[in-house]
C-alpha cells in the first residue's frame, strides 16, 4: 500500500511520521519484550495513513506490509501463534517457509487513550511456544507504555505546532495592526502594549519608541491616565467603553479630538487577555465643524443685521431648510407643503403677476431675477421683500432644489416712498417758488418800469444840474433794486437747472472794454485807479455765452469797487490753460481766512458789519460761482485782510481764429434822434406802463397804437397792417402768448406777411423767455424797460422782418 518509512539508510530507524517519539524508549521496550523469551525478536510496527514504520530490521529485510499487524490493528485483540509452520494461514508466509524460518509469533495492539490503535508490539522466534497468559499480560503492559509515549510525543508535537502557529499568528497580528489606517493599540491585562498601529504612534508622537511591553500609562500618561478607572473596569468586567468627540492633549500640548472605542479581547479559553483601544482622529473634522459653526454664527449675525432670510426647497428629501429670522416677513412659519403647492404663496396678489412675469423672463431669456414685492399677510401690515432665487435641476430638467433669499426692504421702500413724496413736495415747492418769484418779478418790475422809464424820459428834458442830480439818485436806486431782483431770478434759474447757456462768438476785448466803460464813473467817484489789461494771448474771438461771461465780469468788478475805499482796482483778461481767465484785483478791505470758505455761499458776505456799511444782498459772488461751474469752470479767491483780494474766474471756453464784432446793447440811446415812421401796435394793460411806453416811443418820433389786452391786439392786427407789435404777456381777457399764437396761426392760414412781435413783460425768468421763443415771438425786452435795449430789439426784429418782406417781394 505505501512505502516503508522505518529507516532512511536501510539500517537506522528514525522517528516515525515526524512524531518526536523517543527511540531510546522504543528500544528499551523491545529489549524487555525480547527478554521475556529466550530467542525472541521484538519489534514495534506503527501504521499511519497507509504507511508502515518498523523499529527494528532483519538483515535480509522485511516486506513492506505486515498483514498480521494489520489484522491485529483491525481486531484490536492480541494474537498468539504457537507454531506458524503448522498454522493454516501463516505457514505460507515467506518468513515462515523460508529464512529466518520463524515459528513462534505474538502481537499485542498499542492502544491509545481515545481507543485508537496506531500500531502493534510483536515478538517472533524460531522456536514454537505455547500460550503463556502471564507473558502475554507483560507484553500488553509494555504496549500500553508505548501508547503513553505515543500520546506524549503527539502532545509535544501538537504543542510545538501550536506554539509555532501562535508565534506566526502573533507576528501576523502585529504586522496587520501596524499597517491599519487607524489609531489602534492592543494591550495585555496589565495595559502593556502588545501591538500598535503606526498611526497610533504618530498621534502620540511615539515614532521610533519601543512600545512593546510598556504600559500605555507609561508611554502616554496625558492621554490614558484620566481613563485609568474605565480601562481597568473594561479588563475586569468586560464592559466596552465608547466615547464620541473626546478632547485629548498630545504630548506636545496640542489639542486632538477622537472618537474612541475600548473592547476586551479574549484568549482561546474565553478569558479576557487584554484590551483593544481604537481611536479615530477627528481633529480635522472637529476643526472644520468649528469653522463651519463660526461661519454659520457670522452668517446668522450678518443675516440678522441685513434682515435677510434664506430658504431652500429640497424636492428629493421633501424638506424646507430655513436660516434667518422668518418673523421679519411672515406671520407664521412657512412649511414645505405650502411652498410645494404654490411657490408664490407668500407674495401679495397685487405684485404676483409682475413677479411671475419676471421669473418667466429669467427662465426663458436669462433676464436678471431680483423682484421686489409685498408679502402676503392677513394682518394688513405692509412688508416689502427683495428676492433672489436659483433653481437647480437634474439632467432631465426636473427641479431638484430651489434656493432663495429674502431681504426685508420695508424701511428702504418706505424711505423711497417718502423720498418720492418729498420730491413731489419739493417740486411743488419749487413750482410755488417759481410762481412766487414770477409774480414778485412781475409786480416789482411793473412799478419799477414806471420809475425807471420816467427817469429815462426825464433825462432827455432840459433839467437844472440839481434836478439832474436828483434824477440820477432816483435812477441809480431803481437800477440797484433791479440788479438785486435780477440776481435773485438768475440764482433761482440756476438752482432749478433751467438756465441754458448759449454758444456764439464774441470779442473778449470789446466785452471787457464795455465793462470798464460802465464802471469807470463809479471808480472816478471814489477816486480809485481803475485799469484794464487784455493780454495778447486772450485777444480775439471766443466761443461761449457772452451775456453770462459779461455778468461774471460785471459782478467781480462791482464787488471790487464796492469794497475798495482807496487805492486801485485792476482788471486783467488772460488765457489760462484750456480757457479764458478773468482776474480782478483790489486794494480793499480783504477777507479774514476763516470767512473764505463761506464767501461764495448765498447771502454771505465777509461779516454782518459789511452788509450794513457796504450794502448788497450777498448774491453776486454766488452767481459768479454758479455760472462758472455751469460752464465747467471755477472762481477762486486769494485775500489778505486789510490788504485786498484777487478774484479769478477760469472759464474753459474755446478761442477761435476769426474775431466777430459784438454789438453792445448797454450804450445809452439818444432819444433825440427820431426813428423812421413806424406803424406800431402795443398791447399793455397797466395804465402807468402805457404812459411810460407811449412817452418813450413819442420821444423817438413813434406814435404807437396801444390796446389793453391780447384780444384787442388780435382785433387790431386783423383790421390793419403793422410794422411791429410790442406784446405784454400778463393781460386780462387774453394773454400775450395766446394772442401771438393766434396771430401766427392766422398768418399761416391767410398767407399774410409775418409781423414782428416783441415780448414786453415783467416775467423775465429763463423758462419764461424760452416759452416766448416757442410761441414764435421775435424778441424779448424785460421790464423795467431800458430804452437802449428796447430800440435794439426793435431794430433787430425790424431788420429780420424787412429781409422776409424783401424775400417775399422778390
Amino acid at each position: 500500500m505505501g512505502a516503508d518509512r522505518g529507516r532512511e539508510d536501510g539500517l537506522t530507524p528514525v522517528a516515525p511520521f515526524g512524531i518526536d517519539l523517543s527511540m531510546a524508549v522504543i528500544e528499551r521496550a523491545t529489549r524487555i519484550a525480547s527478554g521475556l523469551f529466550d530467542d525472541g525478536f521484538a519489534i514495534v510496527i506503527l501504521v499511519h495513513e497507509g504507511q508502515f514504520w518498523r523499529s527494528r530490521y532483519i538483515d535480509n529485510g522485511l516486506p513492506l506490509h505486515d498483514p498480521v499487524a494489520e489484522a491485529i490493528i483491525r481486531s484490536g485483540e492480541p494474537l498468539w501463534v504457537e507454531d506458524a509452520a503448522q498454522h493454516p494461514v501463516y505457514s505460507q508466509n515467506p518468513l515462515v517457509s523460508g529464512p529466518p524460518f520463524l515459528k513462534f509469533y505474538v502481537g499485542v495492539p498499542i492502544r491509545l487513550a481515545d481507543g485508537t490503535i496506531p500500531g502493534v508490539l510483536s515478538v517472533t522466534g524460531p522456536t514454537p511456544r505455547p500460550l503463556d497468559a502471564s507473558k502475554l499480560a507483560r507484553l500488553a503492559d509494555i504496549a500500553d507504555f508505548l501508547g503513553d509515549e505515543w500520546e506524549r510525543a503527539q502532545a509535544k508535537r501538537a504543542h510545538s505546532r501550536s506554539s509555532t502557529e501562535r508565534d506566526a499568528a502573533q507576528s501576523m497580528l502585529i504586522e496587520l495592526v501596524k499597517g491599519l489606517p487607524m489609531s489602534l493599540v492592543l494591550t495585555d491585562r496589565n495595559m502593556a502594549v502588545i501591538a500598535h498601529s503606526d498611526l497610533w504612534a504618530s498621534d502620540l508622537k511615539l515614532e521610533g519608541v519601543a512600545a512593546a511591553g510598556r504600559t500605555v500609562f507609561d508611554l502616554a500618561p496625558a492621554a490614558y491616565d484620566p481613563w485609568r478607572v474605565q480601562l481597568q473596569a473594561c479588563v475586569d468586567e468586560g464592559r466596552p467603553v465608547a466615547t464620541q468627540r473626546l478632547r485629548n492633549l498630545r504630548p506636545d500640548g496640542s489639542v486632538a479630538w477622537y472618537n474612541t472605542e475600548v473592547k476586551p479581547w479574549r484568549d482561546s479559553k474565553g478569558e479576557i487577555g487584554g484590551l483593544m483601544i481604537a481611536a479615530d482622529d477627528i481633529t480635522e473634522l472637529m476643526e472644520t465643524l468649528v469653522r463651519v459653526e463660526r461661519s454659520e454664527e457670522r452668517l446668522k449675525l450678518a443675516l440678522g443685521l441685513a434682515d435677510i432670510h434664506v430658504w431652500e426647497m429640497d424636492y428629493q428629501r421633501r424638506e424646507l431648510f430655513k436660516t434667518g429670522d422668518e418673523s421679519l416677513f411672515f406671520e407664521e412659519p412657512t412649511t414645505y407643503q405650502q411652498i410645494y403647492k404654490d411657490i408664490y404663496v407668500t407674495i401679495d396678489p397685487r405684485d404676483r403677476p409682475a413677479v411671475e412675469e419676471q421669473w418667466r423672463r429669467h427662465m426663458e431669456e436669462g433676464a436678471p431675477y431680483r423682484p421686489s414685492y409685498r408679502i402676503k399677510r392677513a394682518d394688513g401690515k405692509e412688508v416689502w421683500a427683495e428676492s433672489a432665487t436659483t433653481l437647480f435641476a437634474d439632467a432631465n430638467g426636473k427641479p431638484v432644489r430651489v434656493v432663495g433669499a429674502l431681504q426685508n426692504v420695508t424701511a428702504r421702500k418706505l424711505a423711497e416712498q417718502a423720498l418720492v413724496r418729498a420730491k413731489d413736495q419739493a417740486e411743488a415747492a419749487n413750482l410755488a417758488k417759481s410762481a412766487f418769484l414770477a409774480t414778485m418779478s412781475h409786480e416789482i418790475r411793473t412799478p419799477l418800469n414806471g420809475v425807471l422809464g420816467m427817469a429815462q424820459i426825464m433825462a432827455a428834458d432840459d433839467l437844472s444840474a440839481e434836478q439832474r442830480k436828483r434824477l440820477q439818485v432816483i435812477r441809480s436806486s431803481g437800477e440797484t433794486l433791479l440788479a438785486i431782483l435780477n440776481d435773485v431770478l438768475d440764482l433761482s434759474t440756476i438752482e432749478a437747472a433751467r438756465l441754458e447757456l448759449e454758444e456764439a462768438p464774441f470779442d473778449i476785448a470789446d466785452l471787457a472794454r464795455g465793462a470798464h466803460a460802465v464802471f469807470s464813473s463809479v471808480a472816478a467817484q471814489k477816486n480809485l485807479a481803475f485799469d484794464l489789461t487784455i493780454e495778447d494771448a486772450a485777444q480775439g474771438t471766443w466761443l461761449g455765452d457772452s451775456t453770462r461771461v459779461r455778468q461774471i465780469l460785471y459782478n467781480l468788478v462791482a464787488n471790487g469797487l464796492k469794497f475798495t475805499q482807496a487805492g486801485e482796482v485792476r482788471v486783467c483778461i488772460g488765457a489760462a490753460r484750456g480757457g479764458l481767465s478773468l482776474r480782478v484785483t483790489d486794494t480793499g478791505i480783504g477777507i479774514a481766512p476763516e470767512r473764505l470758505s463761506q464767501l461764495f455761499e448765498k447771502f454771505e458776505q465777509a461779516d454782518a458789519s459789511i452788509t450794513r456799511k457796504f450794502g448788497g444782498a450777498g448774491l453776486g459772488l454766488a452767481i459768479c460761482r454758479e455760472l462758472a461751474q455751469l460752464m465747467g469752470g471755477a472762481v477762486t479767491v486769494e485775500s489778505r485782510q486789510g490788504e485786498g483780494s484777487t478774484f479769478t474766474a477760469t472759464l474753459p471756453l474755446k478761442r477761435i481764429a476769426a474775431p466777430d464784432a459784438v454789438a453792445s446793447a448797454d450804450a445809452e440811446t439818444d432819444l433825440s434822434e427820431p426813428l423812421p415812421p413806424l406803424r406800431l401796435l402795443a398791447a399793455e394793460d397797466n395804465s402807468i406802463n402805457q404812459l411810460v411806453l407811449r412817452t418813450m416811443l413819442q420821444q423817438a418820433g413813434i406814435d404807437p397804437t396801444i390796446v389793453a389786452d391780447g384780444r384787442e391786439a388780435l382785433e387790431a392786427w386783423d383790421h390793419a397792417d403793422w410794422d411791429l407789435i410790442l406784446m405784454d404777456i400778463q393781460m386780462p381777457e387774453m394773454d400775450g402768448i395766446t394772442a401771438t399764437r393766434a396771430i401766427r396761426q392766422a398768418e399761416r392760414e391767410t398767407g399774410r406777411r409775418r409781423t414782428p412781435i416783441i415780448a414786453l413783460t415783467a416775467n423775465a425768468m429763463a423758462h419764461h423767455i424760452a416759452e416766448y421763443a416757442r410761441s414764435d415771438m421775435d424778441g424779448f425786452v424785460a421790464k423795467p424797460i431800458e430804452v437802449g435795449r428796447l430800440f435794439a430789439a426793435m431794430d433787430a426784429a425790424m431788420a429780420e422782418g424787412g429781409a422776409e418782406r424783401q424775400a417775399m417781394a422778390s
